[in-house]
């Protein structure tokens, strides 16, 4: 009798136990040792790399990848492609959250993440072997705090070069031999000076510059939610977003940012300014003369020069001579818009490693990324 009572009372005590520490069953799937080998250990020094073990390669089992939150309530930019220039027939990518706990990576998408509570529970609900990233297209200012979350994630991805996976607004890379069909006079017909389109009018910088440079004489053209605000307007064909048909008479293109941050460079340089053969006039907190983050030759840089008198006397200069005009299009000789994607980018780190940082968010995401390029404006905009 003695032996059964203590039986009883161990197996009870265990019974308590397992029913405090038992996950919600809304998990419906168990979980599951990663298949092969153990490829992370919680480590932040050590490497992601999914040939670690000898004589064992990805094609030998699926990887799975988890978008655990939206993109802004839509679905996620991690788009399946067979167009990466490599076999990507062993990434699997799904958002079905009851694969949680079988996930090998699991993304989140930094302004849809869940409270914290969630994050505390996925986090002992996870294995050791899986890996969390953090990933955002927005600037340091319009994201949530990192400080509290920094401990649960592994890896970020996200623009500029201080980030384990690059996810730039847009690819780029060297061609491999000069193209000379790029050789054409793009001054030709064209009359008009500074395009801009734009809408969010909290952007405090680029108002000011704008509003400088067309005291000094440079005729800027805005359209968009804040044009009003601005003397001369015109009226988009494009419904808000810069097009062909908007940008084909002019010579140059606005394309300051919202935010002035290290790395953040968005499509306002990528796109609007380099699709559609107008120079684009940057106001950024980046290294633009980084070939990491544009193109060398593409662009107008504001801040490179003394002061915004000079750079509106250098915009005039440019915008009467066709071969000062026509050098800023040398680069498509040399250079090309990649076609790569954020799947193609995360699918190549993940077979060859990510090495890891301590504390990546709190660095990626430093706050000072943003200040100190601020401060350096509020300088320069003063500057005679």
């Amino acid at each position: 009798m003695e032996i059964q009572w203590k039986f009883f009372f161990i197996f009870g005590s265990f019974l308590i136990t397992y029913l405090i520490l038992i996950p919600d069953l809304s998990f419906k799937t168990s979980y599951k040792i990663p298949r092969y080998y153990h490829f992370f250990n919680r480590d932040l020094n050590t490497t992601f790399n999914t040939y670690e073990k000898p004589g064992l390669s990805i094609q030998s089992r699926k990887l799975l990848i988890l978008t655990y939150t939206t993109f802004f309530g839509d679905p996620f930019p991690i788009y399946p492609s067979s167009e990466c220039g490599f076999n990507t027939s062993s990434f699997q990518v799904t958002n079905n959250k009851e694969q949680f706990k079988s996930s090998d990576v699991v993304m989140f998408h930094s302004r849809n993440l869940p409270s914290m509570q969630e994050l505390k529970y996925l986090n002992n609900l996870r294995g050791k072997d899986q890996l969390w990233i953090y990933f955002t297209l927005e600037s340091i200012y319009n994201n949530p705090d990192v400080n509290d979350i920094d401990k649960y994630f592994n890896a970020s991805a996200t623009y500029g070069v201080d980030t384990d996976i690059p996810f730039p607004y847009r690819y780029h890379k060297k061609r491999l031999q000069i193209d000379e069909s790029y050789s054409k006079d793009r001054f030709l017909n064209k009359t008009r000076m500074v395009a801009w389109t734009v809408s969010n009018c909290n952007g405090d910088a680029r108002n000011k510059l704008a509003l400088k440079l067309i005291s000094y004489g440079v005729d800027i053209e805005v359209t968009g939610g804040c044009a009003a605000r601005f003397p001369k307007r015109f009226s988009s064909k494009c419904r808000g977003r810069p097009c062909y048909e908007d940008l084909r008479d002019f010579k140059f293109y606005f394309s300051a940012e919202n935010s002035l941050c290290d790395g953040y460079i968005t499509e306002k340089y990528w796109s609007s300014g380099l699709n559609f053969d107008v120079i684009p006039i940057v106001l950024g907190g980046s290294n633009y003369s980084d070939p990491r983050l544009a193109i060398p030759g593409s662009f107008i840089d504001a801040m490179s020069f003394d002061s915004p008198k000079t750079l509106a006397d250098f915009i005039l200069d440019v915008s009467s001579n066709s071969t000062k005009y026509n050098s800023f299009f040398e680069w498509k000789k040399h250079w090309q818009l990649d076609s790569s994607s954020f799947f193609c980018m995360l699918c190549d780190k993940l077979r060859n490693g990510i090495n890891f940082r301590t504390n990546p968010l709190l660095k990626t995401m430093n706050r000072e990324k943003c200040t100190r390029p601020q401060e350096k404006f509020n300088i320069w905009i003063n500057q005679n």
